[in-house]
């Protein structure tokens, strides 16, 4: 009987580049998540409300023109995070981000990630 190997957040290869104090920082708020083959994360303009770091699935950001085609804009694999940056620039999708390949991802919300980020600072009188 053979057994799946447990899935590890460091799959991810930023999430593994990541400083041990950094990291444990942010793994109390990451879970693991099933992607499906075509299922759609965001469509342009949604709100952001998770940073997903793919581990084996492979996520494209598409762009959806006027005619109803689409362009490939970027990929996204095991070395990134998606949803990030536009979270942090407009908390709006940028385009379609659109499974491609099935797998599995660590998520995190953006509010837990923002207070990872930004920690309360405590000041001196």
């Amino acid at each position: 009987m053979t057994h799946a190997p447990k899935a590890d957040h460091r799959t991810n290869r930023l999430l593994a580049a990541l400083e041990p104090d950094d990291f444990a920082l942010l793994e109390p708020h990451l879970d693991i998540v099933d992607l499906k083959r075509g299922q759609v994360l965001y469509e342009m303009g949604d709100i952001v409300h998770h940073a997903y770091f793919p581990h084996d699935a492979i996520i494209s950001l598409v762009n959806v023109m006027e005619d109803g085609s689409t362009v490939e804009v970027c990929v996204f694999g095991r070395e990134g995070v998606l949803g990030l940056l536009s979270a942090l620039v407009t908390r709006e999708a940028f385009g379609r981000y659109i499974v491609q390949f099935s797998g599995a991802a660590s998520r995190i919300a953006y509010e837990r990630l923002n207070d990872v980020r930004m920690p309360a600072r405590i000041c001196d009188s």
